[in-house]
């Protein structure tokens, strides 16, 4: 009994030993992995006072109106009819920079938050779809020249974005940056459901809860443990592959009206965007997409970024990152400026 119980005491003391080998190598290999320079703003999402927006050749407002909680972009001289609304991703964010770049280039803009502010669900889920009616009447009473809408979204919000412009005609053009072509859970542990509801009920979804456990310790517990990145795509994957009725759970692509313009990276480690693209483009032959080669989720940084102290994988080299930004940028402004003539 005493050998038995020195094994699994050695065991442990090994196994405690190289998990803090692994930890102290991982600091050292990662120190400088994040190299991504923040905008102010991204130390709290939600405060409004961090955002710059003093912008020269564009008045920008702040804009309370029930659920529609963002920022408001009007040139002096608005070069492009209609106008286009951004949505960030899953850290709350409005995409406020992308909302900031089009209107530097004469379009009339909005970067709107899709939770988190006044009026909104504070966390991500069970976000009514119903909230952008509040933006449709505003835009109705107070932008003249309103049509044709675009809405410009990332990551989670593309899902949104999607999900909005199948039930939502007034949507034109959708731009897709790492798209969705599934509703997913929403990413509130503590109050776990959809990340979406449409008239009071909870639209399907994809329960990434109920991924591989295999998956979910090689790729998320494990890398936290020994501070390696964390890699959340086959997670993602798996929890489709494993959901019976995951054809249920996609978002009804056939009920969009809009144009669809997807922005992809091959070496996404956040999800498959790729993946997932293709499979909007099956339901919607017309939709474009540009896909670039070794680049991430998000195109910017070297595939890692650190949030809470914990490093996750994104994907993509620093260099092939920084190419498709620039690329990428190219096939939006000629989208965008065929579509608002």
């Amino acid at each position: 009994m005493k050998k038995i119980f020195f094994r699994i005491f050695s065991i442990v003391i090994i196994l405690l030993a190289l998990v803090f080998i692994l930890r102290i190598y991982n600091d050292h290999k990662y120190k400088n992995s994040n190299n991504l320079k923040l905008p102010e703003y991204y130390k709290d999402v939600n405060d409004i006072s961090l955002y710059p927006v003093a912008t020269d050749g564009v008045d920008v407002t702040y804009v309370d109106e029930g659920r529609m909680q963002g920022f408001r972009f009007v040139p002096k001289e608005k070069l492009h009819k209609g106008l286009v609304i951004c949505f960030g991703g899953s850290d709350g964010s409005p995409n406020f920079d992308n909302a900031k770049r089009l209107a530097e280039e004469g379009y009339e803009t909005f970067a709107l938050f899709m939770y988190g502010m006044r009026n909104q669900e504070q966390t991500l889920r069970r976000i009514p779809l119903e909230q952008f009616e509040d933006v449709i009447n505003y835009i109705n009473k107070n932008v003249k020249d309103n049509k044709p809408i675009s809405i410009l979204a990332a990551s989670k919000g593309s899902e949104y974005a999607l999900n909005l412009a199948s039930k939502y005609h007034e949507i034109d053009n959708l731009v897709l940056i790492a798209p969705s072509s599934y509703t997913f859970a929403g990413l509130d542990f503590k109050d776990y459901g959809s990340s979406w509801t449409y008239k009071g009920k909870e639209l399907p979804y994809i329960d990434i809860k109920k991924s591989s456990l295999k998956s979910f310790l090689k790729n998320i517990i494990v890398p936290a443990i020994i501070k390696s990145p964390i890699s959340f795509k086959d997670t993602y994957n798996s929890a489709i592959e494993k959901d019976s009725s995951s054809q249920e759970k996609l978002i009804p692509v056939k009920d969009v009206k809009a144009n669809i313009l997807m922005i992809v990276g091959e070496d996404d480690l956040m999800w498959d965007s790729l993946a997932m693209a293709n499979k909007i483009k099956e339901e919607n032959p017309n939709a474009k997409i540009y896909s670039y080669k070794g680049a991430g989720h998000i195109f910017a940084g070297n595939g890692i970024i650190n949030i809470k102290n914990v490093r996750i994988a994104t994907g993509g080299t620093a260099e092939d990152n920084k190419k498709a930004k620039i690329e990428s940028i190219k096939a939006i402004d000629a989208f965008l400026i065929e579509n608002h003539k």
